[in-house]
């Protein structure tokens, strides 16, 4: 009796009044664990028990009358009940997810609890504002009991899930159209990506023409390249194949020629790189000034940007301090200029001083030694007319000695200038061919290809005069005697 007893407390009251023999199936139940899906559906379709099923309202009140006379014993069986019952597959597909309870790897539909209620199903919701019930959800026994006086703002569950979904998409669909903050925009990110590219561009044209006007003004380059392949050349041949030329080359290369012409490249290529890296240096660091004072004055006091409306007072007033600043600010930095500048006007007008007195002086002394002054004019005449007869003298003397020299000249005598090169009044005699012609172009290649030398021989194109120089064949140089 007492394992009797124990079963119906376990079983639904249902089951208790229909089965009550031994024999019955309900006796046999196995585990949840070890029942199929099948088998669980088809022992809690028994137990479930819908407000629906009833004929009419009359039906509904004998049903709670009934109830009401259960002994204590029954109550207590009946709040032990379970509140939810097993879903099958094809139902659950058509219930909303929120509605579904998940209880230890099992799906669930909610039941309601409440006493009397038969553990109907969890249906309804009340959409009615001023509702005053304990619970807006609620099964079939709760629409009678305290929704009935606004049944017709009752929905199901799951109309009411379905359209929370709705509107939960209309409303992230919504959110997305919200701007993000300004840092995140791609409008203002475009704009400084250009504003940023700009200034690189801007600044690798600078470095590109830097660049560019030292490698021009390096002619020693060129030169340093030859000079090392030629010596490498000389360097590859067998000493029995070499020319005397070539032989001659190499004795002066062991005898160090060759090493103080590039030693004389090095000096002077590294003075002018230091001195041109100085004065770049110097320029990029004014320029780095005028570039941070046009930054510093565009923020405000904790380095940011300031937006505000062009029609505004604060915009009038936050402007009118901006220029203000930056006027402070240039003229801090003007004034050093300034500084140096007073000190080269003073200097200028203190010599501009002496030099007025000094031409005071002069005509003072003009004034008093006129006759004197006259004198030693003519005397200036004089020794004038004696410089241009010495001169004139000395012109016929060249005449007669280049037309001498030109009995024996050994060279090509050019008059006129070439269009190739930098004018100048000398002639290269170029060592590969022991020929005299105005710059390499003017050589040609045809027979063979110009060789430059360093150092060089030149003739004057007036006096005739052969001479060496410490530059390349393809380097303009003046006759300095025929300058004078």
């Amino acid at each position: 009796m007492k394992k009797q007893s124990s079963y119906h407390s376990k079983t639904e009251p249902s089951v208790r009044k229909s089965k009550k023999t031994p024999t019955s199936p309900i006796m046999n139940v196995k585990t949840e664990d070890q029942l199929t899906q099948s088998q669980i559906n088809n022992e809690f379709l028994k137990t479930q028990q819908s407000f629906r099923s009833s004929a009419s309202p009359l039906a509904q009140n004998s049903s709670l009358s009934s109830k009401a006379t259960y002994s204590s014993k029954t109550l207590v069986q009946n709040h032990q009940k379970k509140q939810m019952q097993i879903l099958s597959k094809q139902k659950m597909q058509n219930m909303h997810e929120r509605s579904i309870i998940k209880v230890m790897g099992l799906n669930m539909e909610a039941v309601c609890h409440k006493r009397n209620h038969e553990n109907n199903k969890m249906l309804y919701f009340c959409q009615f504002s001023d509702c005053k019930a304990d619970s807006r959800i609620g099964c079939s026994y709760c629409l009678v009991e305290q929704h009935n006086d606004h049944s017709t703002q009752i929905m199901e569950v799951q109309t009411f899930c379905k359209l929370f979904d709705d509107k939960k998409k209309q409303f992230i669909n919504l959110s997305e159209t919200i701007l993000k903050s300004p840092d995140k925009t791609q409008e203002i990110k475009f704009y400084f990506d250009q504003l940023k590219q700009y200034l690189l561009d801007r600044l690798f044209f600078i470095e590109k023409n830097i660049l560019q006007s030292m490698n021009q003004q390096l002619e020693w380059n060129p030169l340093e390249k030859e000079l090392i392949n030629h010596i490498i050349n000389l360097g590859s041949k067998n000493i029995y194949e070499m020319s005397q030329d070539e032989l001659k080359e190499s004795l002066d290369f062991i005898q160090g020629k060759h090493i103080q012409q590039l030693e004389y490249m090095k000096q002077e290529t590294n003075n002018y790189l230091s001195q041109k890296i100085n004065q770049v240096e110097k320029s990029w660091n004014e320029y780095k000034k005028q570039l941070e004072v046009e930054l510093s004055h565009l923020l405000d006091e904790n380095n940011k940007l300031v937006f505000l409306d062009p029609k505004s007072k604060e915009f009038l007033e936050y402007k009118l301090n901006y220029y203000q600043q930056k006027e402070k600010k240039v003229k801090e930095m003007r004034e050093p200029f300034f500084t140096q500048l007073a000190v080269i006007q003073e200097e200028e007008q203190q010599q501009q001083e002496t030099l007025k007195k000094i031409m005071d002086l002069q005509n003072q002394e003009y004034n008093s030694k006129d006759e004197q002054i006259k004198k030693e004019n003519d005397k200036l005449n004089k020794a004038e007319q004696f410089l241009k007869q010495q001169k004139e003298k000395k012109q016929y003397e060249k005449e007669k000695e280049r037309e001498k020299l030109l009995l024996t000249f050994p060279y090509k005598i050019y008059t006129e200038e070439c269009g190739h090169r930098v004018q100048c009044n000398t002639i290269p005699i170029f060592g590969c061919c022991n020929k005299a012609y105005p710059c390499t172009k003017c050589h040609g290649s045809i027979a063979h290809p110009a060789r430059i030398q360093l150092p060089s021989y030149r003739y004057c194109m007036k006096c005739l005069e052969i001479y060496l120089v410490m530059y390349p064949t393809n380097y303009s140089i003046n006759c300095l005697k025929c300058q004078k």
